[in-house]
């Protein structure tokens, strides 16, 4: 089970007598732990009954007896082992064999980075607890992860603080902030405290808040070279590195949006129509992905990661040319007339 589902759902969450909590996302692993220890000990947890143990320090024994000790005032005791990596290293036989046979007294909390599913471990948890990632997008599946974001942050937001996110307002956010759930939680939370006593939270209030307003600028530049309008794409984009955009993060803003015109291109060309290809790739809206394809044609619509990839070695120092000439160029090519 992936931390998004869960946390989208936290009432489904069932009392298991040991849990692993794996992954690298701290907000995720901090959030999963704590509809644990909820779903365990009930919305007014005691404190005292539950128990945390750093897994570099951590031994064997201290654990198990914190496990088999009934706490005063709650009917189970939790025993969280943080960083539990060195720790299930060093006691993974003992592991498996109190897994097959957990005490009821104590629910087991294993934190870890790495959690491979293909261990004699893992399997035991998974047949007895649960077995929950917490793990960000690689780049494989970035674009599967985002699209859960989307609509997980719209669950947060009305569940945290009784708001409505639009759609397409969390999207923006996520090709904004891309998919570091922490940090998209924290803007959830001042575009929350931003629109005061509103209901809603709009598209135009995250390209207010988020980035300081220069964001909807970005936008404007890229859909200016994707339409044709290779001067206004240059002095957009001369104006927003003027105002200290670092070229970095523009071309960073801009893949992220050039990949689903790609992706929802490649769709059309398997037969899609356009509105579900848009929707499929989550490009936005239909009508500007149409206008986008119409001027970089097909070929230069396939081009798209290779042109991002120079892009990306270019300003990593595979060349000579300064990171706003490497922009300016890839506004250029992206300009240009269409030849197919």
């Amino acid at each position: 089970m992936h931390a998004l589902e869960l946390l989208k759902q936290p009432e489904a969450l069932v009392a298991k007598p040991v849990y692993a909590v794996s992954g690298d996302d701290p907000f995720l692993r901090r959030e999963t732990i704590a509809a644990i220890v909820r779903t365990i000990l009930g919305e007014e947890e005691d404190e005292l009954a539950v128990a945390r143990f750093a897994g570099d320090q951590a031994t064997l024994a201290d654990v198990i007896d914190e496990l088999r000790t009934l706490p005063f005032f709650a009917k189970t005791r939790v025993v969280i082992v943080d960083g539990a990596d060195p720790f299930v290293t060093a006691h993974r036989k003992e592991l498996e064999e109190y897994v097959e046979h957990p005490v009821s007294s104590g629910v087991l909390v294993l934190s870890v980075r790495s959690w491979p599913s293909n261990t004699k471990l893992a399997k035991l948890v998974e047949a007895a607890g649960l077995s929950v990632s917490c793990k960000g997008p690689e780049e494989r599946e970035r674009g599967a992860f985002e699209k859960e974001l989307v609509p997980w942050l719209v669950h947060y937001a009305k569940s945290r603080h009784g708001v409505q996110l639009e759609l397409d307002a969390a999207r923006l956010l996520v090709e904004l902030v891309g998919p570091e759930i922490g940090l998209l939680v924290t803007d959830v939370d001042k575009l929350y405290v931003y629109v005061g006593e509103r209901p809603k939270i709009h598209r135009d209030d995250v390209a207010r808040m988020v980035g300081a307003g220069r964001t909807e600028t970005i936008w404007k530049a890229l859909d200016a070279a994707t339409t044709g309008n290779t001067a206004l794409a240059l002095e957009l984009l001369d104006r927003l590195l003027a105002a200290g955009e670092p070229p970095v993060r523009v071309l960073a803003a801009f893949s992220a949006s050039l990949l689903k015109v790609y992706h929802a291109g490649r769709l059309r060309a398997a037969r899609l129509d356009l509105k579900e290809a848009c929707r499929v790739a989550g490009a936005f809206p239909a009508e500007t992905v149409r206008q986008q394809h119409a001027h970089l044609g097909p070929s230069r619509v396939d081009a798209i990661p290779r042109l991002l990839l120079q892009a990306d070695l270019d300003m990593k120092g595979s060349s000579v040319l300064l990171p706003n000439v490497v922009l300016e160029r890839l506004m250029v090519a992206l300009g240009l007339p269409r030849n197919d």
